[in-house]
């Protein structure tokens, strides 16, 4: 429905018309005398301009306390009311006088009222539209407040400012005496809630924006954003121009795409092309100050989209340290294989010549030894024979402990763990049959493995403690089983065991379980347990389930369950 009036005479306007329209014409029946007279026209010519001056208000205050007082000392004069009020919808849904024009002044600040039907407030917010009270003496949808009585408040209109997704609160009208509002009251005072709402909503997204910038300008991290379509910088953190020195004019004013932009290193063109295409880049940079200096940087490129529009997000962390701390660990890296070379000749020229001495002298005291037929002294020259044997294994050992401390470059090859177990056994077997050891072995018909030779020197290691440790004429079982992607290698003996504080420290060079009488240096064990680390593997030892003896046991890859 609608009314088309022409302007009265004592307006400024005499030209045009003024057409009102209701889009319900049911939702109100306040008023069903639709006749204007002039002062009628006029009065609502005169809040069409409090409503344009409030608008403007609005747009250049940023005040929102005192556009509030305006909004409520305007609106009161513009219905000719006593009291006006806006009530901001709280957390718990209770609402407080937040502003207040006509009251007393303890009630400004300090007045809550109760949700829902304990207050016009609360049932305005639950109808979601507004609410006219012609009597507040003989009214019974909801509570009245304890402060509208003794302001003796008899007629209100309330409105909600906001929707029911974004409520402020509610804005309120009242008067001493009883009065009919009408529908254009109603509408005159919703516009000046919606006004208000807007500026709600225009100050927090202010705030939200001044929140993000201050996070963002407090940031250790160049966030830049260009515009897909023009490749023109919208956006620099201020970070980006404290370090690198320019204006905010001439850094927005600078082309990406310009080989003297201060973003260079790559083909921009190229790189722009390969961010829309996989949607986000990551790319080291350098930036070039207004000083020349050169800043090397980590810059990740991200395509975002906003209302239709692309942009291009750089977030750039200054690598300046990592770069001195990565050209660090090179020199260190080169000293260290520097030092692992010299390492490797030094034990390499002294087994040699170690070797090379204690030959000669175990061969001439086997040749003396045969020749003496004095029974002491052959004796004697046995002990010699023997101790240069054992040396000369210890210096072995040595040697490849050596190497293997260094071994990270080892070479893998596809293996039979069984070739492996036999040609250790055939290097013991002398040992096997001194004391008459036997060796049960249970596997797999193959046992393809990704492991490298020094594996036989585990397996050598780990059967030759168990032939020292086992009683004559005992049992020693060697067992490989798959597990999953893995073998897991376990040699058995029927010794006397390991306690639990000697097995911690029996992988140490040169340490060995203190209950044991046994020749050696300790270095086996050690030497296995380099070997498997080399390989991503670790031995463990435990006791036997029988309770006699121990086990030690490994695990290595199986062939075809891994690349490496």
């Amino acid at each position: 429905m609608c009314d088309v009036f022409s302007f009265p005479d004592k307006c400024k306007s005499k030209c045009g018309k003024i057409c009102i329209i209701r889009a319900d014409a049911s939702q109100y029946t306040y008023e069903n005398d639709y006749s204007f007279d002039e002062d009628k026209i006029e009065n609502m010519y005169l809040r069409e301009k409090v409503l344009s001056k409030l608008g403007e208000k609005a747009l250049s205050c940023n005040n929102i306390n005192i556009l509030m007082d305006y909004a409520l000392k305007t609106a009161a004069q513009a219905l000719n009311v006593k009291y006006s009020l806006i009530m901001e919808l709280l957390q718990d849904g209770k609402f407080l006088m937040r502003y207040g024009y006509g009251f007393s002044e303890w009630c400004v600040g300090s007045a809550l009222v109760d949700k829902d039907l304990g207050s016009p407030s609360g049932y305005t917010a639950l109808i979601g539209k507004p609410l006219v009270v012609d009597d507040m003496r003989t009214e019974d949808r909801f509570f009245i407040p304890r402060f509208l009585h003794e302001h003796n408040i008899v007629s209100s209109v309330t409105v909600i400012i906001g929707d029911r997704s974004y409520m402020y609160g509610v804005m309120c009208v009242h008067t001493d005496k009883q009065r009919k509002f009408t529908e254009h009251d109603v509408n005159f005072l919703q516009s000046v809630a919606n006004i208000l709402a807007e500026k709600i909503k225009l100050r927090d997204s202010f705030k939200s924006l001044e929140l993000y910038r201050n996070l963002i300008n407090q940031s250790s991290d160049y966030i830049m954003v260009l515009n897909a379509v023009t490749k023109k910088f919208i956006y620099v953190s201020d970070k980006v121009f404290q370090d690198l020195g320019f204006t905010e004019a001439e850094m927005l004013d600078q082309d990406i795409f310009d080989p003297g932009c201060f973003i260079n290193g790559h083909d921009m063109h190229e790189l722009i092309g390969n961010v829309a295409e996989d949607g986000d880049l990551v790319v080291e940079f350098e930036l070039l100050a207004k000083n020349g200096l050169l800043i090397p940087v980590e810059i990740s490129f991200s395509f975002v989209e906003d209302e239709g529009i692309a942009y291009i997000v750089l977030i750039g962390r200054d690598i300046s340290e990592r770069r001195i701390l990565e050209h660090a660990i090179k020199e260190r890296a080169k000293q260290l294989e520097y030092s692992n070379e010299i390492k490797n000749m030094f034990a390499d020229v002294t087994s040699h010549d170690l070797i090379g001495s204690i030959s000669l002298i175990e061969g001439f005291a086997a040749y003396l030894e045969e020749l003496e037929t004095d029974d002491e002294k052959k004796h004697l020259l046995g002990h010699v024979v023997s101790s240069t044997a054992k040396l000369k294994k210890t210096i072995d050992s040595a040697a490849v402990f050596a190497k293997l401390n260094c071994a990270s470059d080892m070479s893998i090859e596809e293996l039979d763990l069984r070739l492996l177990y036999y040609s250790a056994l055939e290097r013991l077997l002398s040992k096997v049959s001194e004391k008459a050891i036997n060796v049960e072995f249970d596997c797999p018909r193959q046992c393809d493995a990704h492991i490298n030779p020094i594996i036989e020197e585990v397996f050598y290691n780990l059967l030759s403690n168990a032939i020292k440790y086992s009683p004559d004429s005992g049992t020693i079982n060697v067992a490989i089983k798959q597990e999953v992607s893995k073998w897991k290698v376990s040699i058995s003996d029927e010794g006397p065991g390991i306690s639990d504080e000697d097995k911690i420290k029996i992988f140490d060079r040169f340490r060995r379980a203190d209950t044991s009488h046994k020749s050696g240096h300790g270095l086996g064990l050690a030497i296995s347990r380099m070997a498997l680390k080399c390989h991503g593997e670790d031995i463990h030892v435990e006791d036997n389930c029988t309770g006699v003896g121990t086990t030690f046991w490994f695990t290595v890859t199986v062939a075809g369950m891994s690349e490496s």
